[in-house]
């Protein structure tokens, strides 16, 4: 087999029918070139971090001709993302990936492209050594689902999974696996995990750094690049120590680009000193609908369940439903709930996908009351936004599913910051749930901007949000070290010790 001589751009447009944006070329070079993936991909929400599975994909497939023991590119894609109540779009684009590899010919390509397709689909066919296999295999892993194992581990596989479903492989102690060492493997060694919204997920990171210290004198059988994990974390709001990867004045020049980082999301905060925070929620998201000169599409975040829960009752007695569908999504809600309700807000027509066709005139206002449950894994395009007040990365990844593509004008966003709530038998606190004092930081920060300009509402398109919010001023806790005593219990899985240190702390704090 000779070395592959399509490039990313030629096997992106022969899939996709479309160029990809210069940086997600850009980073397909410099993988091949350096044989490494940066430690962080800092690309804005919107902007296709989802070509990260293409990138290394592509990356394999150019390494097939390549001797087992020479090649550098991870045979398993993990894309691993916390909170991932919805199954996000990235599980369907890597199964479109897998069936056009299946079937190249089925796809109606003109031959040059149907070529390319076909000589990409040959050469990972020729890496498993089940040769009758598919040349990519997918597997979902969350829970609430029927897990499997690659049935080979030579196969080129793209995982989809939770944080926890990776973490706990990771230790030997698979949630909902009958085959604890060998996932282990799989998760361990000849992988690349792509971390979705890594700020979420802090201290996996720090626990795939600390493991290679607990087994120094591990032989390194696929060679050093293969036999352990690579990671690379994704997310608009990092800060990276590392080599992060960012947009550059190529990126800036491309009209569509350009036109996604200045996309309209005008923010108003609205704060009160007493009230409901469910009562005044709802009434923001009644305001801006009442507004609206036609049925649109709007968003209501709020930090718990029980708020949520609160607004979407309040919203049910003030809209009928002959005007406005309303849905409920937190993470309470079962695995059949939550894939209904994906099905009804990702609907071409009537839904809020991102991907909207010609975004055709609605019947009635679509109307989602959730919680964080939306903020990562969710490709959505929303003209009105609701948020209780949050975080810096929270506000972030909230404001990244309002006018995602720049096409609502009109788009506006309600932002209502209330004192945090009192605690039974508590002194005053000046922390709120979930993001303890942060929220008081983004209300300040949004007001010194506010009277700095005179304004009330501040510009926080893509390109200025950072600008704007500033730092994040959370903190994720710690997490316990993972030393070489505890690592050789959790080895033992045929008996596992009494008394064995859980893993969950170790990943997620």
């Amino acid at each position: 087999m000779k070395a592959l001589k399509t490039t990313f751009g030629e096997f992106y447009r022969a899939i996709h029918d479309r160029s990809p944006f210069p940086w997600q070329e850009r980073l397909a070079e410099q993988v091949a070139r350096t044989n490494e993936w940066p430690s962080e991909i800092g690309v804005p929400t919107g902007l296709g971090k989802t070509a990260c599975l293409d990138i290394a994909i592509w990356w394999l497939a150019s390494q097939a001709h390549r001797k087992p023991e020479e090649r550098t590119a991870p045979t398993r894609i993990w894309w691993v993302v916390n909170r991932r109540l919805l199954v996000d779009s990235t599980a369907e684009h890597a199964e479109r990936l897998a069936q056009a590899f299946a079937g190249p010919a089925s796809l109606g390509l003109a031959s040059e492209r149907r070529e390319v397709v076909e000589d990409v689909s040959e050469r990972l066919r020729a890496l498993s050594a089940m040769p009758d296999a598919s040349p990519l295999d997918v597997i979902r892993l969350r829970g609430g689902m029927a897990s499997r194992t690659p049935a080979d581990p030579s196969r080129p596989t793209v995982i989809l999974c939770t944080l926890p479903m990776y973490g706990s492989r990771l230790l030997f102690r698979g949630y909902g696996s009958r085959l604890r060492p060998i996932e282990a493997a799989m998760a361990g060694t000849d992988s690349l995990v792509l971390l979705d919204e890594a700020h979420l997920a802090p201290h996996l990171r720090s626990l795939v750094a600390a493991l290679p210290d607990c087994s120094p004198g591990a032989e390194a059988i696929l060679g050093e690049e293969r036999s352990s994990v690579r990671m690379t974390s994704l997310t608009a709001t990092g800060d990276s120590a590392g080599k992060r990867f960012e947009l550059d004045e190529m990126d800036e020049a491309n009209p569509t680009v350009r036109e996604r980082l200045d996309s309209v999301k005008p923010l108003e905060l609205r704060r009160f000193e007493t009230g409901e925070v469910a009562k005044r929620l709802s009434d923001a998201a009644l305001e801006l609908l009442f507004e609206a000169q036609s049925p649109s599409a709007c968003l209501v975040f709020a930090n718990t369940p029980k708020t949520a829960r609160a607004v979407f009752e309040h919203l049910q007695h003030q809209l009928p439903e002959v005007e406005a569908e309303l849905l409920l999504l937190t993470g309470l809600a079962r695995e059949r709930e939550a894939k209904e309700i994906r099905a009804r807000i990702l609907d071409p027509t009537d839904g809020m996908p991102a991907n909207r066709p010609g975004d055709p005139a609605r019947e009635r206002h679509l109307v989602m009351v959730a919680t964080q449950t939306l903020e990562v894994g969710a490709d959505l395009d929303a003209e009105y936004l609701v948020t209780e007040s949050c975080g810096v990365r929270a506000l972030t990844q909230r404001l990244g599913r309002l006018n995602r593509f720049g096409r609502h004008r009109h788009a506006r966003a309600l932002l209502v910051h209330l004192p945090p709530p009192k605690r039974r038998g508590a002194m005053d606190s000046l922390e709120w749930p979930v993001y303890r004092g942060e929220p008081a930081v983004v209300s300040q920060r949004l007001e010194e901007i506010c009277a700095r300009r005179n304004e009330q509402v501040v510009d926080m398109s893509p390109r200025r949000v950072a600008e704007v919010l500033g730092p994040p001023a959370d903190d994720p806790g710690r997490a316990p070290e993972v030393l070489p005593g505890i690592l050789w219990e959790w080895v033992k899985t045929t008996t596992p010790p009494d008394g064995e240190a859980p893993v969950e702390p170790y990943f997620s704090g």
